[in-house]
């Protein structure tokens, strides 16, 4: 005698206060230092779950079958034992490639295994079943977004960015799909959101970077960090969201730093070239004088350019012996 079962489809949606899709953003959205924060824990925490039912037929047979092996990895999944529904969802995936691999990748998210959850549901759009391929393109930009939540650093920001714009694209294929999909809609927007929030982020963590390398009059390094800051608040201003608030209140500072540096290179070649000037004029107490000030300045500079400090060291060696040789004669009534 023959039995059916029916296999459970897990689909993840947003819970939260959010404006419907079909609103107008706000030109100018307001974000504050928890903005990104708050937004990343909704993705890891809000993860209702909505039955999608999909009949198959079931003899009853041994128990160590990929079907069995459905029925259990269901089962621990509802009661909560996600290591027990990874081990026994990875027994199906072979037979059920599709449905398999979702469930799969509906419990290694639910264990914060983000990137191999992407994974499985990458492998579950192998179906033909196109309800379920939207299913797992939905899921694959949720995966995406929960990665981003623990990528800090520069580099690390640059790949949460990536990861935006990917889930992006999965939910704008989910809608392609089914196009009345609003939590596909809502989601997308949050990853745009989110997007812009990572590009700000990045922008400031390089700008703030090279202000802690200025304190420590490494300018060469912290040239790089403005310059790297310049580049991505142009980026946001001409890519991602004109007129971006926090982007325009923050470049005229990055081009500020960035003049200022090139102004103390500036200074410190004037400086010298003056000085050997003086020098060929016999002027040499006004010569030592103009090599030996110390400024921030001529700190910064001798960073960027080490040439220029070690073309200074040697004129100002050279200087000194002239000096030196000046005032023995002057000491013999050789020289008045």
């Amino acid at each position: 005698m023959k039995h059916h079962f029916r296999f459970l489809i897990f689909d993840f949606r947003f819970l939260g206060l959010r404006p419907p899709f079909h609103k107008k953003r706000p030109t100018r959205p307001e974000f504050n230092k928890s903005a990104i924060k708050n937004r990343q824990s909704k993705i890891a925490r809000h993860l209702p779950a909505i039955i999608v039912l999909s009949t198959l037929p079931l003899s009853v047979q041994a128990e160590d079958t990929p079907r069995s092996s459905m029925r259990k990895g269901l089962k621990a999944y509802k009661a909560g034992d996600y290591t027990n529904a990874v081990a026994q969802l990875e027994k199906t995936v072979m037979e059920f490639q599709g449905v398999g691999n979702y469930n799969l990748g509906n419990a290694l998210y639910r264990m914060e295994d983000y990137e191999k959850a992407d994974e499985a549901f990458n492998e579950a759009l192998r179906t033909e079943d196109v309800e379920l391929q939207a299913k797992a393109y939905f899921n694959r930009g949720n995966s995406m977004l929960a990665r981003t939540t623990v990528l800090t650093g520069a580099e690390q920001i640059g790949l949460a960015i990536e990861l935006t714009f990917q889930a992006m694209d999965m939910y704008e294929k989910a809608i392609l799909l089914q196009p009345d999909d609003l939590a596909a809609k809502q989601n997308y927007e949050r990853a745009q959101n989110l997007r812009l929030s990572l590009e700000y982020k990045l922008g400031k963590w390089y700008f703030d970077h090279g202000e802690s390398l200025l304190k420590e009059y490494k300018a060469k390094d912290a040239q790089t960090d403005y310059r790297n800051a310049k580049k991505q608040f142009e980026h946001i201003l001409e890519n991602v969201q004109p007129h971006h608030a926090e982007s325009e209140q923050v470049l005229p500072k990055v081009n500020e730093r960035l003049e200022m540096l090139a102004l103390a290179v500036e200074a410190a070649e004037y400086d010298l070239k003056t000085a050997l000037k003086q020098i060929e004029d016999y002027q040499y107490m006004l010569a030592a004088q103009r090599l030996t000030t110390e400024t921030d300045e001529r700190k910064y500079a001798f960073d960027i350019k080490p040439d220029l400090k070690k073309q200074y060291e040697e004129t100002i060696q050279k200087n000194q012996e002239v000096m030196k040789i000046i005032q023995e004669l002057s000491s013999l009534n050789i020289v008045k």
